[in-house]
């Protein structure tokens, strides 16, 4: 076979003519021939008869022979092998890379497709006791109003017996009297939290909670929350807490913003309180069943002694339209249960209503010693300026 062709066979062909001769690349002179010899019985044209891949073979047999044999030609062919087989080591290599990121990309999408199912499961779960929390006080208003309709038309059946049989002992008022539950939505307040705050799960914000009287049920989610001033979403724990009693949820919204403004002026390292965000009732509104504050009127402010900036101040503050120190509600304007012809609206029962007494009662004597202490104070300051 002419030189040249034999270079083009070395430089270009795809087969491994050491394979094809059965012997090692560092084979000698003598291990080719003696390789090519037996090889070649095999495949030879008066052993295989015409055959054409048999005789295709033989021709490649030929070839592996001739190119292995020159020394020249050898070394040609033996350094386009190397090159071919490092090319395919390296797409080799390029191939395994590109399946481990096509695997990391499938495991992160998946991962990613779980945690916003999660998320979707999460946020339905939460709706749906939103829901459910609806729906039973709905119900319970109607069963309310249902109840109060009897009620209304019993009083008026004793009150017509009454007028047409005379005096008689008044009947026994344990129906009425018996304690009148609160709807589950008034009971309920709503709150969040950074998500990221240390220690606080469902475990412990039940814990902090119960101070405040027992927790009927308490459900809490994950939620991504934009703040302003921020510009990315913050993470989140939006809460709503269901007390057994209505005090509880009374207590809860009195008394929280007090502790954590005590929290930030002593500057507390690991507050409890201050965590605590958009802390309100479920509806969005102090429920209509809790007393409300009984207006004061002005002509029974006492006007004894000086106006005082101290005096001024807590006229502004403590009769105005809610600015400054809360109003105690007066509860003295509180009618008790009302009637079905006014209102039906649920209500405490006596011991709540006392409870919530007691504690605004509180409130008002606290507020009462501040202004006093606040009228000494601009009294002294007033005298020594004198």
């Amino acid at each position: 076979m002419a030189d040249g062709d034999l270079k083009e066979h070395a430089l270009n062909s795809s087969h491994d003519f050491y394979e094809l001769l059965e012997v090692s690349p560092a084979a000698n002179e003598s291990e080719i021939r003696r390789g090519y010899r037996k090889t070649a019985l095999k495949y030879h044209p008066d052993k295989v008869g015409a055959n054409p891949e048999a005789l295709d073979k033989f021709h490649l047999l030929q070839i592996a022979y001739d190119v292995l044999l020159d020394t020249n030609v050898r070394q040609l062919y033996d350094n386009a092998r190397r090159a071919r087989e490092e090319k395919k080591q390296r797409e080799s290599a390029y191939s395994d890379r590109r399946r481990q990121l096509k695997e990391d990309l499938e495991r992160r999408e998946s991962a990613g497709i779980k945690r916003k199912r999660d998320e979707y499961q999460a946020e339905e779960a939460f709706q749906q006791e939103l829901n459910r929390l609806a729906a039973d006080g709905a119900r319970r208003r109607k069963e309310r109003e249902e109840q109060l309709r009897r009620e209304a038309q019993e009083e008026w059946e004793r009150e017509q017996k009454e007028v047409n049989a005379g005096p008689v002992e008044a009947p026994a008022e344990a129906e009425t009297a018996k304690k009148q539950g609160v709807e589950e939505s008034d009971r309920t307040i709503k709150l969040r939290y950074p998500a990221d705050t240390p220690g606080l799960d469902e475990s412990e914000l039940r814990s902090r909670f119960s101070r405040f009287g027992k927790i009927e049920d308490l459900h809490s989610k994950n939620k991504k929350i934009k703040i302003d001033g921020e510009k990315h979403r913050k993470d989140y724990v939006t809460a709503i807490i269901v007390f057994e009693s209505i005090v509880g949820a009374h207590a809860a919204m009195t008394d929280l913003p007090k502790m954590a403004e005590a929290e930030d002026s002593r500057g507390v390292e690991s507050p409890i309180w201050t965590v605590f965000e958009n802390v309100d009732w479920l509806s969005g509104k102090e429920p209509d069943c809790i007393p409300k504050a009984k207006a004061r009127p002005m002509a029974e402010t006492p006007s004894k002694g000086p106006i005082t900036p101290a005096t001024e101040r807590i006229k502004n503050t403590d009769l105005g339209n809610g600015a400054g120190l809360r109003k105690v509600p007066s509860f003295g304007s509180f009618k008790g249960t009302p009637k079905a012809a006014t209102s039906t609206l649920h209500t405490p029962t006596s011991d709540e209503v006392t409870m919530m007494r007691l504690k605004n009662a509180e409130r008002k004597r606290l507020a009462e010693k501040l202004r006093k202490e606040e009228e000494e104070a601009d009294g002294k300051d007033g005298l020594e300026a004198a």
